[in-house]
């Protein structure tokens, strides 16, 4: 069992082996966490780490930087010494001592099993590193390519769970979705899958208001129109409604005192007067 358990997705928290949240101080000090965590088993250089998240310093800065950070995060886990260790050259955090939410989430979407896909999807709380902290563009550069990498496999999550064709699933599916959208609102394909899943379950109407807010979305931000599939999807939700309607209205009841007289047009009035 792993001494801590750090969630790096919607943030760095990290939880200790009884359950307790262990605050990390600084935000330069848990952005150094998540990304050495998330590099784990490697060894990362003291170089690398200090031009990765101090750049534009001065290299004796930067490594002076990195120790303060280094020197908080042993502070804030006095209890924990053998989780992150540290030489002249690399400093690595244990494998055995640690585990991540974001190693979890990929495990489990390689196991490809809808309720392992549902579990992953629960995992995904938000944005990989949210609210850390660099002046880096080499550090802005990879968190943006491992935000979309992780971004994209949450999607084939959702897929998953929308073949898998259960409401349980159906309702994680759609909760994920909406975290995804929230994040990046131009994911037309997620959109998509929103309209999927409300109209598979009956919520036709949900439907089409995501295919509206898409179109409204895709046109505010990049004066774009939606793709042929999404236009696709949005006629054959369009025809369900109807046809909906069209059978709902022949199975109206007729009412109990119905009055024959109106099927002629006889208004009440006119019958007053004959």
């Amino acid at each position: 069992m792993s001494l801590l358990h750090i969630n790096l997705f919607g943030g760095v928290e990290v939880i200790s082996a009884s359950g307790e949240s262990v605050s990390i101080p600084s935000r330069k000090a848990a952005t150094l966490l998540g990304y050495v965590a998330l590099s784990s088993p490697r060894a990362i250089s003291r170089g690398k780490l200090a031009t990765l998240l101090w750049d534009g310093h001065f290299s004796d800065r930067a490594r002076a930087s990195l120790r303060q950070a280094l020197l908080t995060l042993r502070r804030a886990l006095p209890q924990y010494p053998d989780v992150i260790s540290a030489d002249r050259d690399d400093i690595r955090i244990c494998p055995t001592k640690i585990s991540t939410d974001v190693g979890e989430f990929e495990r489990l979407l390689r196991e490809g099993h809808p309720e392992r896909l549902a579990r992953a999807a629960g995992l995904y709380r938000g944005d990989l590193l949210e609210g850390t902290s660099s002046t880096s563009c080499q550090f802005e550069s990879w968190l943006s390519a491992e935000r979309q990498r992780l971004r994209t496999l949450a999607m084939q999550a959702l897929a998953g769970l929308l073949d898998a064709d259960k409401r349980e699933h159906m309702d994680i599916a759609i909760a994920l979705a909406l975290r995804i959208l929230a994040i990046d609102p131009l994911q037309e394909g997620v959109h998509r899958i929103l309209m999927r899943c409300y109209a598979q379950h009956g919520r036709r109407a949900d439907a089409l208001r995501q295919y509206d807010l898409c179109r409204a979305v895709l046109w505010r931000d990049v004066r774009a129109v939606p793709d042929q599939e999404t236009e696709q999807l949005h006629r054959e939700i369009r025809r369900m409604v109807h046809a909906s309607q069209r059978s709902a209205s022949l199975k109206l009841p007729l009412a109990k005192n119905f009055d024959a007289t109106f099927t002629l047009g006889v208004t009440p009035a006119s019958r007053s007067l004959s």
